[in-house]
């Protein structure tokens, strides 16, 4: 009996040491290429993220998640700034924006603000201020009320606003989603209010484009400019961090020409970091292009006003006086940095700094307040209007305030 048990156990044990260390190699290996993009975001932004202090003890994540759900459990107080990229993925677009309005207790119509050209929106015919309230020959419900965030091609019906209700304008086709550039400036133009002379510029974003294509073409429209006596700069949709280059040349060509030179901007990072401070500053002089030396500049904002827009805003007040027209800005006054996992293909974008202007101020975490009110919304329909008509809600305000 006694041998017999003896033998028993020898075999368990060595059949238990053969089964460890072949499966357990085996699923060793599984792991890793399962939790191996997680880890490395985990293990990344312990060093880099800006709040690294605040994110959990790495007993509490599930190493499993997807990307982007995995981030949400990494990052502090559920800040929406930090972003996962599918490098193999490409983005496509319809190229327009647009709002949802409810018109009724079941249905919707969407008010397209504005369409990027080279376009399927704008080979459809959209434009800034036509409204969408059928797709595929049905209403717009809550049901379906994502399609047009969709992909495919798309039977729409149009209307226009008038006297207070929609007409209907027809139909059109909007084909399917492509790679759309999505070109910062959206319209600019020269006004003239009581006598002065007036640049007004729609700016969507801040990218520098291929070959500096983006910033070529502020260098350009600074000339265009030249000799305003005043200057109305509609951020309402510009969202997202952009290209800090572009902020600082932006700057460079509305502030006094006695900042040029000086600080734009501080960059602090967390203590992890070294340096930990890093100062940008405007542009000692803006090479082919001209500084229009303002001493007031009338900013159009919205409450998707965000990052790069709030920090062109931040940066120059320290040097002349800014004057925000529409509503309260989104308030992100972080900055991100890109890291690439070439293994996976992904990047993962997390808070590393925070901007400072100046002043050492970055006080408008929960936005900028205007100093004066106007915001678009259906009470103010009849007052939406094409960039440039000096009737639209936002740009008159701030003409009314120039003259």
């Amino acid at each position: 009996m006694n041998f017999r048990k003896i033998l028993y156990a020898s075999v368990m044990l060595f059949l238990s040491v053969v089964c460890l260390s072949s499966c357990g190699e085996d699923r060793s290996i599984a792991y890793r290429e399962q939790t191996g993009l997680d880890r490395w975001m985990d293990s990344l932004m312990r060093v880099n993220y800006y709040w690294y202090t605040e994110m959990p003890s790495t007993k509490k994540l599930n190493y499993f998640t997807a990307p982007a759900a995995f981030l949400k459990t990494l990052v502090y107080n559920s800040e929406t700034v930090s972003y996962v990229t599918d490098l193999t993925a490409t983005d496509y677009s319809y190229g327009f924006k647009y709002k949802l309005y409810s018109v009724s207790d079941t249905t919707y119509a969407a008010q397209v603000l504005y369409v990027l050209p080279n376009s399927p929106a704008s080979e459809a015919g959209l434009s800034r201020g036509k409204w969408i309230t059928t797709v595929e020959g049905d209403s717009i419900t809550s049901k379906n009320k994502t399609i047009l965030d969709e992909d495919d091609a798309l039977e729409i019906g149009l209307a226009t606003y008038s006297d207070g209700k929609l007409v209907a304008a027809g139909k059109s086709s909007l084909p399917a989603t492509r790679v759309v550039a999505n070109e910062p400036v959206l319209y600019h133009t020269t006004l003239t209010q009581a006598g002065k002379k007036v640049g007004y510029l729609v700016y969507n974003n801040f990218a520098n484009g291929t070959d500096d294509a983006y910033n070529k073409e502020l260098i350009a429209l600074s000339n265009e400019f030249s000799g305003v006596s005043e200057f109305v700069l509609d951020l309402r949709y510009a969202q997202g961090e952009g290209d800090l280059e572009n902020v600082q040349l932006l700057g460079s060509i509305l502030a006094p020409s006695t900042a040029l030179g000086k600080t734009c901007c501080t960059l602090k990072y967390n203590n992890k970091q070294n340096p930990q401070t890093v100062t940008k500053t405007f542009l000692s002089s803006i090479s082919g292009g001209t500084n229009l030396n303002l001493e007031k500049l009338y900013v159009l904002v919205s409450g998707e006003t965000s990052a790069a827009a709030e920090l062109l805003i931040n940066s120059l007040k320290p040097y002349m006086t800014v004057v925000l027209v529409g509503a309260k800005t989104a308030g992100k006054p972080y900055g991100t940095t890109p890291y690439v996992n070439e293994a996976y293909q992904w990047s993962v974008n997390p808070v590393t700094h925070m901007y400072y202007n100046a002043n050492d101020k970055a006080d408008y975490t929960s936005g900028f307040a205007v100093d004066y009110a106007a915001a678009e919304s259906l009470s103010t329909l009849a007052t939406f209007q094409e960039f440039g008509n000096t009737g639209e809600l936002l740009l008159s305000t701030a003409l009314k305030l120039i003259e």
